[in-house]
């Protein structure tokens, strides 16, 4: 059974639904970094990213001002030109599967939130993007947006995206996240591949559905 849902974008892209642990470095975490705005609005916004290939890393396209962005995708992803010497393994997440997610607080510091990928995907309406974005019930909180979701194995599965209260989504039927603790929501590998693709031109995909559906 399929529930509607409507909400702000800002109850969506700032606060928190608990409290991510700080941590001062890890290695496992070495793709992730911060990303702050640029003119006209230089260090007013912050926010998290991890790169993608040896000469992009990706973040969230609704922090403005980003610099140095090379593609804004239908999604909410950027692809921001970046060298690295390496990059992260990417792939696809398993329903049930360990994550944690990583990112900057507002206090600049590293933070990391985990949890288990659940089986529901969200539509934001908000953003209108059609885009189905992938869920799991770790922490997460403002400055973590464009920051890695990491699996247990070390892969990169997705890009934190937003959270949604509990209060939307415990009165749902036939879908676990009525029982989840939170619903921290993160575009995962598949989309943002799909943005790479049209990026490089490579694909056409099809025009933005309308709504904001949990499925």
């Amino acid at each position: 059974m399929n529930r509607s849902i409507c909400l702000t974008l800002g109850l969506l892209l700032s606060g928190c639904n608990g409290i991510p642990t700080p941590f001062v470095s890890d290695a496992a975490y070495k793709d992730a970094f911060m990303v702050t705005s640029s003119l006209p609005a230089p260090l007013l916004y912050q926010a998290s990213a991890v790169q993608w290939n040896e000469d992009y890393a990706v973040s969230a396209k609704h922090t403005p001002y980003l610099s140095d962005v090379a593609h804004r995708g239908r999604g909410d992803v950027v692809f921001i030109k970046r060298k690295a010497p390496s990059a992260p393994h990417w792939r696809q997440a398993s329903v049930g599967e360990s994550v944690t997610a990583v990112g900057y607080s507002p206090l600049l510091m590293p933070v990391k939130g985990s949890g288990h990928v659940k089986e529901g995907k969200l539509m934001l309406k908000n953003l209108n993007d059609g885009v189905l974005y992938s869920i799991h019930d770790g922490p997460s909180a403002m400055g973590m947006s464009g920051g890695p979701v990491y699996a247990d194995d070390g892969s990169v599965v997705g890009m934190t995206v937003a959270f949604v209260p509990t209060r939307y989504t415990e009165s749902m039927t036939n879908t676990d996240l009525a029982d989840a603790k939170r619903v921290s929501v993160f575009m995962s590998y598949k989309e943002i591949e799909k943005e790479w693709r049209r990026f490089q031109g490579d694909v056409k995909v099809p025009a933005p559905v309308a709504g904001y559906v949990i499925r």
